[in-house]
Formats: C-alpha cells, structure tokens, sequence
C-alpha cells in the first residue's frame, strides 16, 4: 500500500505506548521509534502534518528509495526521519563508534551513507536527516546494528561527524522498488 501525505494526518504524542504517532487518517496509526526523553516539548502540543513536513517526506521517500529495503521498511524509515526532523531533541556525536577517513564528506539531507565501526570493521548504512557543517543526524538505514554491545534497529538516530561517513557505493544503491 503507498501512502501519501495529506492535511488530515496528525502528530500526537501517545501516553500509553511512551511514543510520538503520526495518525495516518482512516484508521491507519504509525508508531515512532522516540519516546518521550528523547522529544522536545513541541511534541506534546496538538500537531498538524504541515507543508514542510510533506516536502520532507516527499524528497526522503524519493532519496531511500536508492536504498536496497523492502518498500514497508523504507516508509517506516522515512515516517521516523520526519519525527527525526521535527521533534528530536539534538544530540551529541557518537563519532568514537566510526572509522575516520581524515575527510570531511558534507551529505545532503536524504543521502544514504556508510560508516565503518572502529572495533569490528563492518560497514553500516545510514540515512542523513539533518546535515551541518560538521556533524549529521541520521538513522540507521538496515535492520539492526550492534554497537557498543547495545543492538540498534532500523530508523533509530544518531548523530556522526562527517569525517567518519562515506557516499554510499553505486552498488548499493541499485535495488529500485517502486511500490511503498
């Protein structure tokens, strides 16, 4: 099923599952990967889905498409970096995690990017959300990743200093699936 922004979907925060929604209209519901230490206080204040936040989930929709993730994996990846963007509190670098390359590789918003961990050697896919001069918010853009012993899933954030990401290779990016 492909989903497409319209102006009855809502952001809510909900109490009971300690997480940030994004009510879908007719009757659809999507969960967010934040709770509420990690959400500014605009979170809980009514929301509406406005201009911006379709814009957003238009360009990271068309971007994560590149990504090789099943269609359901990729609107959930995009639906969390736009709760990413607008209510995540900043964070701190976690760069100590990551290989540097001695480069600063500036990614623009949407651009999906690889990381080498330090003390394993594997490569990691993230999804930028958020690019600054020197550091990027992103989510992690495959299943789970294990890092520093704690397992991290599919659209959780954190931020990494450019000089330990990479472009994404051609190769990677060559799985298109067209259906959301």
């Amino acid at each position: 099923m492909k989903i497409k922004p319209d102006d009855s979907w809502h952001w809510y925060f909900d109490t009971d599952h300690d997480r940030m929604m994004l009510d879908l209209a007719d009757g659809m519901l999507f969960r967010s990967r934040f709770s509420r230490r990690m959400l500014t206080p605009d979170a809980f204040q009514a929301n509406g889905f406005c201009v911006d936040d379709a814009a957003f989930f238009f360009n990271m929709d068309e971007k994560c498409r590149l990504l090789a993730l099943e269609s359901h994996l990729r609107a959930e990846l995009v639906l969390n970096a736009l709760v990413a963007r607008r209510f995540l509190k900043p964070l701190m670098p976690k760069s100590w995690h990551f290989t540097s390359h001695g480069q600063a590789f500036v990614p623009s918003e949407g651009d999906g990017v690889q990381v080498q961990l330090c003390d394993s050697g594997e490569i990691a896919t993230l999804v930028v959300v958020e690019s600054g001069e020197s550091a990027a918010l992103c989510l992690l853009a495959q299943n789970q990743l294990l890092l520093a012993g704690k397992t991290m899933i599919l659209g959780e954030a954190i931020k990494v200093m450019n000089d330990r990401l990479y472009p994404l290779p051609v190769q990677q990016t060559a799985r298109f699936d067209q259906a959301v």
